[in-house]
């Protein structure tokens, strides 16, 4: 075997490793925005769970209804918002919630009004592959924020408003635990009222539907928020988990390059020393 392979073999693990070096690095970026995001998740899950429980008891209260948020009759029109990433190197999280919205789309069929798409790597893919995209958001925020969310509420609340649409469905990555990410699929507008009207102890001051037109854009901003946590969590753990395995896979690559060189030189050795042999036999014949 020739110097010329060894010197090959020695590039490839030259290269392999600085991309591992990369990879590490990306992974221990994804660690940093991963354990920031899961502190923010943990903090605001029980303001969520509070406020929303709060909306619904004046929700069932109010006898009358007045917002036009609130859901009347079937929608014929929905818009889904697929939210995915502005960045890859995550294995195939974004291509799962992308095909999730395809599916829901194709299952809605004559009910489908587009797709409003939060992420660069949805608007790319979704752009080439000429689907029905009506609205675009991305490159905005790296770490979510409550104005964020609130402003995105807001817009999508206008939309509803002018009649563009009278359904909106939110399609988003899910983190059920560190190594598996979920797609999760949920009506954002109009919302439904609560089935059963339950028999309150409160005394509301003002009246019910007064309060309930007060706190209706924030129960959708917090309602945003917190989808747009567990997407960014879902993203990062996805992101975490493909740069650790490419890490590894880097490692298992060097080693059997080195494995592999190591062969080629102690070949290389073992044909000299032949030829020298042989050429120290054929001086002294």
């Amino acid at each position: 075997m020739s110097r010329g392979t060894e010197q090959l073999i020695k590039k490839k693990i030259k290269s392999i490793r600085s991309t591992m070096h990369i990879t590490r690095a990306m992974e221990m970026v994804a660690t940093a925005k991963l354990s920031k995001l899961k502190r923010m998740v943990k903090n605001f899950y029980d303001y969520e769970h509070e406020f929303s429980a709060l909306f619904e008891r004046v929700l069932s209260a109010a006898e009358d209804l007045p917002s036009e948020l609130i859901y009347q009759k079937e929608p014929m029109k929905t818009i889904l918002v697929v939210i995915s990433g502005d960045m890859g190197l995550c294995g195939s999280y974004n291509n799962d919630v992308i095909e999730q919205g395809y599916k829901s789309a194709e299952k809605l069929g004559k009910k489908f009004a587009g797709f409003y798409v939060v992420g660069a790597r949805a608007k790319s893919r979704m752009t080439f592959d000429k689907k029905l995209v009506k609205y675009s958001l991305h490159n905005v925020y790296d770490t979510p924020s409550y104005d964020d969310a609130q402003s995105f509420a807001d817009e999508l609340a206008r939309i509803y408003l002018e009649g563009k649409t009278d359904s909106i469905r939110i399609i988003h990555g899910y983190p059920k635990n560190s190594l598996v990410q979920l797609i999760k699929e949920e009506d954002f507008l109009p919302i439904k009222p609560v089935k059963e009207k339950k028999n309150s102890v409160y005394d509301y001051e003002p009246a019910p539907e007064k309060l309930l037109s007060a706190i209706l854009p924030q129960y959708l901003g917090t309602k945003m928020y917190r989808i747009l946590l567990e997407s960014r969590v879902a993203e990062q753990n996805a992101r975490q988990n493909a740069m650790r395995n490419a890490t590894e896979n880097a490692k298992d690559l060097v080693k059997d390059l080195t494995l592999k060189y190591n062969k080629a030189r102690q070949a290389y050795i073992t044909q000299e020393i032949i030829e020298v042999t042989n050429g120290s036999e054929a001086l002294k014949s």
